[in-house]
This record gives structure tokens, C-alpha cells and sequence, in this order.
């Protein structure tokens, strides 16, 4: 032992703390540790532990941060652009085949999945497609996860069909383009379906532009601001949003276009009134299809799923046969049943979106790219933790953003993960983002050849389609008793966030919900509260009074715990802890002042003769203070001019390395020496109690 250290070990300022310890479980042996340290204020261990170099200047760390070799430049660029060195590191021989079967399994699903979704983004089915092929390319090029399953998504082709319906109503007025049977000039129906694919188009530039910029920016971490229960809610809301916009179709009749709070009952009205005009036609095969997805679905797919190698592709598989059906029963001349109609071959030649509208749909766009995100990122980290990997947050935002962006010059609308996809892919044990490369293949040969062959698909086909594939999300409310259980402000979250999404409209639930979340933190902050802690009568553990037993005051000495950060919202709601555990000194103070014979109220003389029984130290466990703002910092200054005025000393203990630095930066210690703030409860403890070895007497 150095001298240095031995000087640290002197029993004037030591504590010992002998543990009994049995060495093994067949003997009766047992060994004492003695634990042997001095008593640490927090300026004592800086001393002997901090690093003592001297710190770099910002110049310095700018210039260290700017320096680049070509090799870090070529990292940098490496980074960006995954895809080189899953190429580079893939294994063949064990990887390969998984990838085949995993990649076209997932492509099953995209098909149907593209066509549906481009009628539901209030386009035509090829769009659907477009957004489907190039979301898996460009993403199986930036992307990290190798599970997730970029492309269409229902919530963001909803959100697409609200802008581009929005503002074509703008610039043509209320004119109906979207059934094959329109009666507008094919002209005037053209020039409107461009106008909109602009729109969607533009949508997803900017959505694009916005993630792309939080990727370069390293933003990736405010996903952790969004409540698990206001995604939950949020998009439990948009699947009876999207499950409602088909109902219209599964009955073959008309409903009027509606805006603002009550849009959804107006639309159950309207499908109510016009019961009589139903195509019994399309009801017939939308409920039947309905029923084999379900039986398929439920039935076997998720009954079976462990023991199939592979889940049934009911969706692909039912749009093959109704198509064919339809085709060579004439379902649209002889039952009057809605078809997709034409779908064009070959690819999008690149455009440039109508950038003319990116000041009115750039809310829109920021609600798109923040759902992106998150409903993306919280699959991707899923499917991490299920396979054991890692993946790169900043990166991954910089993937979806990149994929929106360019996609967007190809004719496609905004895109993220969709659930489904991305778990078969899980299931099935991708290997890599190259198992894209057989779904892109796919998709493009449907695109060149095949697109032709699924003009006579019945459109109840898809609208049934999308109905059952929002089962699961609308099924997240039987979370609502779990949360209840658990945490009343998530159930209320929840709650809210849903209802106001769909009984008035899901950009003012946005709103709504993440409103909520603020202010049940802030109510939350409202019901934090301060406890006195005492120590065990054999050993220095501290532990609440209230609640355990053996536990003891200390004389001269109370232990106070405030159990959250430190500011604007929980300020004034520490102060009145403090003083209600232990004693308002303003009273103390001002009982001096009261002449010889004047009453004195019962609060004011229980704080005195709290004061007169000898407490003369009062300490704070900051540990739960992991934040102090600057009223915070002047409602703890506040506190320790009172006290000290009553003549009681006040230790801060468990600060953690940022609220010391803003007690520095504050001026703080201005008023509250360094020696009155320690490492640890212990250490303010022994100091309080006299210096000496420990235990204080209790």
C-alpha cells in the first residue's frame, strides 16, 4: 500500500463494516470481510480519482472531430451503405438458400399487399407496386435490420389518401376519379390521377428529407419520447380508420367525402342510408374472402405456425383465384363487381415530384416521417433482440429517409415497415437485407410481364384483404386491462390518443396524444414524493421509515429522499416535502422575532420545537435527480439559505456527475460549501454524526 492511500485509511476517518461470509455451502466455515475506506465528501473523491489531465478546448475537439484520414472517409461512406459489406461477409453456402425462401415467402405478401395499399393511397394498384419494388431495393441498400420488411404500409397509405385527396379537392373540387366506372372525361380522369401522384409523390420527398436530416443529425434517440401506449393507441385508431374506408367497397355503394371531428359516424351513416344500393354481388365475395383469410389466417397460419416451414400465402394464393374466377366468369359485365382494371406494364420513368406543395403538406409529412420512424424502428429492434444483433438507429433513420427520398422521383408514396411482412421474415430466419433481392425480383417480373394478368381482380377481394390485415392492430386494445393494471397514465394515454383519432381525425389525435403524454408527466411530477430514510440497527443500509421494520431515526439527523428530477414541474412540490418531513425553517426564524408572551400558532410551534430537539443536519439523497433545471437549482438554494438561517446544516449526497456540474455552473456553492456535498448517504451520515468511525449513535 502506498503512503498516498495509507493517508486515505487512518481510523480517525475511516469506517469499518465487518460481513460475515460462508465460503462454501457443505462447511460451517465462514470468513469476515472488513470493508475499510474513508469518509468521502464529493470533492475529497474527485481529488483522488478524477482524471486530472487537463481538458481539451472546443477548438481542439472541433479540429479532432473534423480530422479525417481517406480511410475514415471510406468508413464513413462504408457505414452508410451497408448492403457492401453484407456483400462482401455473406456466406454462401449457409446463407443463401434461407435468404431464397425467406425473401420470396415475403414477396407473396407484397403483391397483394402493393395493389391493395395503392387503392387505399387513393392511387391505382401499379403505384402500390412501384412503392413496393423500390422500397425493397433501396432500402436492402441502406437498411441494417436484416427482418424488416420496407414497403407499403396501410397507416401511411391512409395518410397519403388524406393529402392527395385534400388537395386534389382543392385544385379540381369534388370530383370522384376513383372506380373504373367514372363517368369523367378519361382526360380530366388522367390529368387528376397525375395531379394526385404528384402529391403522394412530394409526400414522400419530404418525408424523406425530414428522416434523412435526423439521420445526419444522430437523432435517432426520440423515438424514446414516444410512449409505447400513444403509438399503441395511435395506431389502433388509424387500422379503424383504414378498416372503415373499406367498408364503403365491401358494399358496393357510394359515401360522401368528410372532414373534422365526426368524419367516421357521418361515414357509418352514410353506408346506413344507402344499405338499399348494395351490390349484393361484391358483398358475397368480400364476406367469403373474409372468411378463407380468417380460417387460413387464424385457423392454421397462427395455430400451426411453429410446425409449417413456411405460412400459407392465403393473400396471394386468393388473389390468383378470384382473379381467374372473375375472368372467366365476366364478374364485372354480368354482376356489376368492381375490378382493379388496368394495371400498366414496365417501370416509372424518373420524375420530379410536384414540389409547388411542399408548404402546405409539410405538417402531413412530419406526422408521415415520425410514424415511419417509429413504427420501423420499434420492429427493427424487436427482430434484433429476438435474433440476438444490433442495429444502428441513426443509420436505420438515415435508410428510411434515403428510400422515401429516392423512391420519390419513381413514383411512389411514403413507405415504412408493415408488421406482417417483417414477422414472416423473422420466422422464417432471414440471414441478411439480401433476402430482398428475391422479393425485388419478384415484383419486378409482375411489373414487366404480369401486371396485365390482374385486371379482372375483384376489388371486395382487396377491400377484405386490408380489413383482415388490420385484425391485429385493432386487436392491441385488449392491451387496455394490462395497462390499467399497470400504469393508469398509459391506460389513459392509450385511451385518449385512440378516441380523439377516431371520432375526430387522426392528425388531431396526433396532437392529442402526445399532448397527453406531456401532461401526465407533468401530473406525474405533481404526485412525486419526498420520504425520510433511516439506517438498519446491524448494518449501514438505508431504507425508507415507512414500510420496514428495524429501521431507525438518527439522532440530530433526518434523511430526506425525493423520489424525481428536479425542476420547474416538481420544484415547489420538493419544497413543501422537505419542509413537511422535516420542518419549515421560515417558522424557526421568524419565532425569534415573537416577543416574550405572544401565542404562537400549533405549526409554527411544532417546527421550533422540531428545530430545538437538537436536528442540526438534514440530508438529501439526490439519486433520483438525474436532472435539475434552473428552478430547480434556485428552489435548492432557496432551501439551504432557510435552513441555514434556522441553524440546521443541509448535505447534498448521490449526485450524479451532470447535477454537479450545474451546482458549479449556478453559483451554488456560493452558499453550500464543496465539503457539504458527499459521494454517498454514508459518508454525509458519518460526517453529520461527528467525523468519527461509524456506526452514530442511533
Amino acid at each position: 500500500m502506498t503512503s498516498e492511500q495509507d493517508a486515505f485509511l487512518t481510523p480517525q476517518s475511516s469506517t469499518n463494516m465487518e460481513i460475515p461470509l460462508q465460503t462454501t455451502p457443505s462447511d460451517d466455515v465462514f470468513e469476515t470481510i472488513i470493508i475499510k475506506r474513508r469518509v468521502y465528501t464529493q470533492q475529497d473523491l474527485n481529488n483522488v480519482y478524477n482524471d486530472t489531465s487537463t481538458p481539451k478546448t472546443l477548438k481542439e475537439r472541433i479540429r479532432n472531430t473534423c480530422r479525417c484520414s481517406k480511410q475514415t472517409v471510406f468508413n464513413g461512406i462504408l457505414s452508410m451503405i451497408p448492403v457492401i459489406m453484407f456483400i462482401r461477409w455473406y456466406k454462401w453456402r449457409q446463407n443463401l438458400v434461407g435468404d431464397i425462401m425467406a425473401g420470396l415467402s415475403v414477396a407473396f405478401m407484397h403483391l397483394p399487399q402493393g395493389i391493395a395499399f395503392g387503392i387505399l393511397a387513393s392511387l391505382t394498384p401499379v403505384y402500390g407496386l412501384y412503392s413496393t419494388f423500390f422500397g425493397i431495393v433501396f432500402y436492402a441498400i441502406f437498411g441494417t435490420s436484416r427482418h424488416v420488411s420496407f414497403g407499403t404500409n396501410a397507416v401511411l397509405a391512409l395518410l397519403t389518401a388524406t393529402i392527395v385527396e385534400r388537395e386534389k379537392d382543392l385544385k379540381y373540387g369534388d370530383v370522384d376519379i376513383s372506380s373504373n366506372t367514372s363517368v369523367v372525361d378519361p382526360t380530366l380522369q388522367n390529368e387528376i390521377l397525375e395531379y394526385k401522384v404528384g402529391i403522394a409523390m412530394a409526400a414522400a420527398f419530404m418525408a424523406g428529407i425530414i428522416l434523412l436530416v435526423m439521420g445526419l443529425l444522430r437523432l435517432g434517440f426520440i423515438t424514446s419520447y414516444l410512449a409505447v401506449s400513444f403509438v399503441g393507441g395511435f395506431t389502433t385508431a388509424a387500422a379503424f380508420h383504414i378498416a372503415t374506408s373499406q367498408v364503403s367497397k365491401l358494399f358496393g355503394v357510394k359515401v360522401g367525402k368528410h372532414s373534422g371531428a365526426g368524419k367516421i359516424v357521418l361515414v357509418y351513416w352514410d353506408i346506413i342510408q344507402n344499405l338499399g344500393d348494395t351490390n349484393v354481388a361484391d358483398l358475397i365475395v368480400g364476406l367469403i374472402s373474409i372468411a378463407i383469410l380468417l380460417a387460413v389466417k387464424v385457423g392454421i397460419n397462427e395455430r400451426y405456425g411453429k410446425k409449417l416451414k413456411m405460412p400459407i400465402p392465403i393473400d396471394l394464393i386468393l388473389v390468383i383465384i378470384t382473379t381467374i374466377i372473375s375472368y372467366f366468369a365476366e364478374f364485372q359485365s354480368r354482376f356489376n363487381i368492381h375490378v382493379v382494371g388496368d394495371i400498366p406494364s414496365g417501370m416509372p420513368m424518373p420524375r420530379v415530384p410536384n414540389l409547388s406543395v411542399l408548404g402546405r403538406i409539410g405538417q402531413d409529412s412530419f406526422v408521415i416521417a415520425i410514424l415511419a420512424f417509429a413504427m420501423t424502428i420499434s420492429m427493427a429492434k424487436l427482430c434484433a433482440a429476438l435474433h440476438d444483433y444490433e442495429i444502428d438507429s441513426n443509420q436505420e433513420l438515415v435508410a428510411y429517409g434515403t428510400t422515401n427520398l429516392l423512391a420519390s422521383f419513381f413514383q411512389c408514396f411514403p413507405m415504412c415497415v408493415a408488421p406482417p411482412r417483417t414477422m414472416i421474415l423473422s420466422s422464417l430466419g432471414a440471414k441478411t437485407t439480401l433476402n430482398a433481392v428475391t422479393s425485388a425480383i419478384f415484383i419486378l417480373v409482375v411489373l414487366l410481364v404480369a401486371g396485365q394478368l390482374f385486371v379482372s381482380l375483384p376489388i371486395p377481394v382487396l377491400a377484405a384483404m386490408i380489413i383482415v390485415a388490420m385484425k391485429n392492430l385493432l386487436l392491441q386494445a385488449r392491451q387496455l386491462p394490462n395497462l390499467w393494471r399497470v400504469s393508469k397514465a398509459d391506460f389513459v394515454i392509450w385511451l385518449t390518443t385512440a378516441l380523439v383519432s377516431i371520432l375526430v381525425d387522426l392528425d388531431i389525435g396526433l396532437i392529442a396524444g402526445v399532448g397527453t403524454s406531456i401532461f401526465t408527466i407533468i401530473v406525474q411530477s405533481q404526485f412525486s414524493t419526498g420520504q425520510l430514510v433511516g439506517i438498519s440497527e446491524q448494518e449501514d443500509i438505508y431504507l425508507d421509515l415507512k414500510g420496514h421494520k428495524n429501521i431507525k431515526k438518527l439522532k440530530g439527523i433526518k434523511i430526506f429522499y425525493f423520489n424525481t428530477t428536479l425542476f420547474f414541474a416538481s420544484a415547489e412540490k420538493f419544497k413543501s416535502q422537505l419542509y413537511r418531513k422535516t420542518f419549515n425553517p421560515l417558522t424557526v426564524v421568524a419565532s425569534r422575532s415573537i416577543k416574550v408572551g405572544e401565542p404562537e400558532d400549533n405549526e409554527l410551534s411544532n417546527d421550533v420545537n422540531e428545530n430545538e430537539n437538537g436536528l442540526h443536519h438534514i440530508i438529501i439523497d439526490c439519486s433520483a435527480m438525474t436532472y435539475i433545471d434552473m428552478a430547480g437549482v434556485n428552489v435548492l438554494k432557496m432551501v439551504i439559505k432557510q435552513f441555514k438561517a434556522a441553524g440546521t446544516e443541509l448535505f447534498l449526497a448521490n449526485c450524479c456527475r451532470y447535477m454537479l456540474k450545474v451546482l458549479d455552473r449556478a453559483q451554488v456553492y456560493d452558499i453550500l460549501p464543496k465539503d457539504h456535498v458527499f459521494f454517498s448517504v454514508h459518508d454525509a451520515v458519518t460526517k453529520a454524526a461527528g467525523g468519527g468511525s461509524f456506526p452514530a449513535k442511533l
